[in-house]
């Protein structure tokens, strides 16, 4: 089933800087993935990287 007709995903869209479009394009060339593929990939990174700083929050010095 494409990811289009599958009802676990939904489509995103966004405008985002030129420089910021074309580093994720290389990312998705660099790592033979396509795009819904990359973008979910740096989501879940971004995520995983949110909830850890979260939990465990850096000491402000004193």
């Amino acid at each position: 089933m494409a990811k289009k007709d599958d009802p676990n995903y939904e489509q995103i869209r966004a405008h985002v800087p030129r420089n910021l479009a074309r580093r994720f394009k290389q990312y998705c060339l660099d790592e033979d993935i396509d795009y819904s593929e990359g973008l979910e990939e740096v989501l879940a990174f971004f995520f995983t990287a949110l909830d850890g700083a979260k939990k465990n929050p850096l000491k402000k010095p004193r």
